[in-house]
């Protein structure tokens, strides 16, 4: 089973999450036990890889079969660096999100949404997407100069480094949500996507 340690604290509403889980599903030991008829041999190690499965989603993302995250989540860049940087491959990557979030949190923007190969279970992710909500000054921000407006601004329309997108109202930025949200496959079925706090 998954060790907890100190220097990884679980976050207030997973932990929570992480509590709801644990209770339902010793509920289910129970009528497991109770009611079925499965001796310890059978139940427990059931058990114990649900709770292993619970106890890394509260530390982290958890994944389909597929090797999607399940529906969008908030972390912050601190997690976002330990979730996904996990190889050298991988911190190459990393190294564009982090310039993503350094720009957003530059301007003051208000949101930064991340999709991509990136975050998935691949080992060696091909691409990372973004789309950022600019705040409502970008504009005038840009007129005075300042230089990591102008570098946001160049990175979006150059699209280089790929692929960062950009909306400045509310309702862009919930269709880049449902765009990004959803797998290419034809089913088109819904994906995770990560929020990093700004």
């Amino acid at each position: 089973m998954a060790e907890l340690h100190e220097s990884e604290p679980l976050r207030s509403d997973r932990f929570l999450e992480l509590q709801a889980n644990l209770a339902e599903t010793f509920e289910e030991m129970v009528v497991r036990f109770g009611f079925q008829g499965l001796d310890a041999a059978e139940a427990i190690p059931v058990i114990a890889d649900r709770l292993n499965a619970m106890i890394e989603g509260a530390r982290g993302p958890s994944y389909d079969d597929d090797g999607y995250i399940a529906p969008v989540q908030t972390c912050s860049e601190a997690e976002f660096v330990q979730w996904f940087g996990t190889n050298a491959h991988r911190q190459t990557l990393l190294r564009r999100v982090q310039n993503w979030i350094r720009l957003a949190r530059g301007v003051g923007a208000k949101r930064l949404l991340l999709d991509g190969s990136f975050i998935t279970a691949k080992d060696e992710p091909g691409d990372v997407d973004g789309a950022i909500l600019l705040p409502g000054n970008f504009r005038e921000q840009l007129l005075a100069g300042n230089a990591q407006a102008i570098e946001l601004l160049v990175a979006i329309f150059t699209r280089e480094p790929k692929e960062l997108l950009f909306a400045d109202v509310e309702e862009d930025w919930w269709g880049w949500v449902e765009f990004f949200g959803r797998t290419r496959e034809p089913s088109g079925r819904r994906k995770g996507l990560i929020e990093v706090v700004l």
